[in-house]
């Protein structure tokens, strides 16, 4: 036996077993975190090979190799799950926080293999010729909207497993970026298999199987906004005829396309005072109310009164939707414009042009109809895989209402109320209301300057009521070039517009505090069932002005079963260029405590959000 040693322990120092331990108790996270990575990176590769067979097998245009590429898909995905279920997995998972991750990666995994497992049977029988060359192949496309419902039940398990994924763990921020991207693909997939797929006939009728079908594409002009977007000032129709593809029609439609037609007389589908100017100033100041139902109705109405051929829906696309366009095809040249991007598409054909063209304001619109034209011509021209690109990239703009389609068949047009592209002003019972829309009054293209910030102040009392304040600062931020000596016309640097405030179902007292010189408020029904208060007013360049709504809300609107309040507030954004900034502060008279509610954060008095008022949402906060 080795003799004892006759050193005397050291009082400064832990003895050896703790040191060897606090050694282990540092080394072991780390060489985790080090195989973790290693496991992730791996994972990544084997998922990024999965995505390549797919587009490999698809590019080369023939079943054969797309149902080779789907099922060693199928395979690449199924070692993926595996070894983020093995053993080693499920004990790090049980890790206190960095286990969070461990179990994240596995419900992505999860998630994967059931998307991927479903869609081998789709790949594998499907056509890739179903679009080409501006042409549908509607044998094809029944035949591929005929298997999609067998998908429901994936979209349903993998959204049930990203909705698990937790921010809350290392790489907190990636995750949740992760998990909100893939659940808005998966909510896209569901809605794809289980609203669209059932309704084939309707949609083979609507790509002209038993008559050729016109969808009026609006191009909505942001340095002139109407109540639910952009002037429509350009346009294009698009016919299908048995799945083809031509445009009959294509260019400006604000003067020379309506010569003859000053006046359009039809009967307007919105109230006053939307519908009375739009019976009675034409095409373009047609759709000027707030919800597209309306608007895009009565631009309907207006262009089929006045002109062949008659359309049978209207859709809006502003320049957000372009870029969009753009962003997921390539970048296109236009003679004239040069090289358009993503980037530089509305500084050059929204801002620049007016300045350019001030002397000959028809050159720029004949280069906005080859713009028109060559994005036509590239989707036309391309395939399946531009098409789906194309779609997906617009899809994406539907929340922010950039793209807005109102259709006069009954289905399709609930179809596009189900998907929330009906450019819905969306409010329901119970809640508060964020919604408050212009409408250019002076021809001028400034509003693209337009710089808005919207405070919404609002104090919840104990017995549920509510005092809301919305304050509304606009700064009109137009560049020194513009004409400052006369406040009406292309050119000049004033903002004249109409405000429109939605009040919130069954609120009362409203008021709108205005700047001296403008219009006394007043407030009418919407058509719709809802009420929305406004004023006019211009402001001078440079200039800010700060308008402010009241209202007050019933009580029992934001108490909750078991006590504590339970406040939503709606927002409802007007489609333009810039984002309107917003702060929501709510103040309970009673006292709460806000905590637990994604997106806000708590204060003394109860809690604030803050962002922008870019998209149709709900903000909910919870507190006691």
């Amino acid at each position: 036996m080795a003799p004892e040693s006759s050193e005397p322990a050291s009082t400064t120092s832990a003895p050896q077993w703790q040191r060897v331990l606090k050694a282990v108790v540092i080394a072991v996270p780390l060489l985790f975190a080090a195989w973790f990575t290693i496991s992730l990176v791996v994972g990544a590769v084997e998922l990024a090979g999965a995505a390549s067979l797919f587009k490999s097998g698809y590019s080369a245009k023939d079943s054969a190799s797309i149902k080779q590429s789907a099922e060693q898909a199928q395979s690449g995905m199924g070692r993926i799950n595996t070894a983020m279920s093995s053993p080693p997995m499920r004990l790090a998972a049980l890790v206190p926080w960095f286990g969070t991750a461990v179990s994240n990666a596995q419900h992505f995994s999860s998630a994967g293999e059931e998307l991927v497992t479903a869609a081998v049977p789709v790949a594998e029988n499907f056509d890739p010729n179903v679009y080409r060359n501006g042409a549908v192949n509607l044998t094809a496309l029944d035949a591929l909207l005929a298997q999609l419902p067998q998908l429901t039940p994936a979209f349903s398990d993998a959204r049930e497993e990203l909705a698990n994924v937790s921010g809350f763990s290392p790489f907190g921020g990636l995750f949740t970026q992760a998990r909100d991207s893939g659940l808005a693909y998966v909510d896209l997939g569901d809605f794809a298999t289980s609203k669209i797929a059932p309704q084939r006939q309707v949609i083979l009728d609507a790509l002209g199987a038993k008559s050729p079908q016109k969808y009026m594409i609006a191009f909505e002009n942001p340095a002139q906004l109407r109540a639910p977007g952009g002037a429509p000032l350009s346009a294009a129709i698009l016919q299908f005829d048995q799945g083809k593809m031509t445009i009959p029609f294509n260019g400006y439609i604000a003067g020379d396309a309506f010569k003859g037609h000053p006046v359009i007389q039809y009967k307007p589908a919105s109230p006053p005072p939307w519908g009375a100017d739009a019976a009675g100033l034409g095409f373009v100041n047609s759709g000027a109310h707030p919800d597209w139902r309306l608007a895009g109705e009565d631009l309907i109405r207006a262009w089929n009164t006045a002109k062949d051929p008659k359309v049978d829906a209207m859709i809006g696309m502003d320049t957000r939707a372009i870029e969009a366009l753009i962003r997921a095809t390539g970048p296109i040249d236009v003679e004239g414009y040069g090289t358009l991007t993503a980037d530089n598409f509305a500084q050059k054909v929204v801002t620049d042009a007016y300045l350019d063209f001030q002397s000959d304001q028809r050159v720029r619109q004949s280069l906005n109809d080859k713009v028109a034209t060559v994005m036509i011509s590239r989707l036309m021209s391309g395939d399946v895989q531009t098409l789906a690109a194309a779609a997906i990239a617009l899809g994406e703009e539907i929340p922010g209402r950039h793209v807005q389609m109102r259709f006069q068949q009954p289905q399709l047009q609930q179809i596009a109320v189900d998907a929330q592209a009906a450019g819905e002003v969306y409010q329901t019972p119970g809640n508060d209301t964020v919604g408050f829309f212009s409408r250019n009054r002076n021809m001028s293209k400034v509003d693209v300057y337009s710089q808005r910030d919207l405070v919404s102040n609002v104090t919840v009392n104990e017995d549920g009521s509510a005092t809301v304040e919305q304050v509304l600062t606009v700064k009109n931020d137009v560049p020194a070039d513009l004409d400052a000596s006369q406040k009406i016309g292309y050119t000049t640097a004033w903002s004249a517009n109409e405000w429109f405030f939605y009040l919130p179902l069954g609120a009362t007292e409203p008021q709108i505090q205005a700047p001296t010189g403008y219009r006394k408020t007043a407030t009418y029904p919407d058509g719709l069932g809802r009420m929305v208060s406004t004023t006019e007013g211009t402001i001078a360049p440079q200039a800010t002005d700060v308008l402010k709504f009241s209202y007050k809300i019933a009580p029992g609107t934001f108490t909750r079963q078991g006590g504590g309040y339970s406040y939503h507030d709606q927002l409802n954004p007007q489609p333009m260029q810039q984002a309107v900034s917003l702060t929501v502060n709510v103040a309970f008279s009673g006292g709460a405590k806000c905590t637990s509610s994604p997106g806000w954060s708590a204060t003394g008095a109860g809690a604030t959000w803050s962002g922008e008022q870019s998209i149709r949402r709900t903000l909910n906060l919870e507190c006691s």
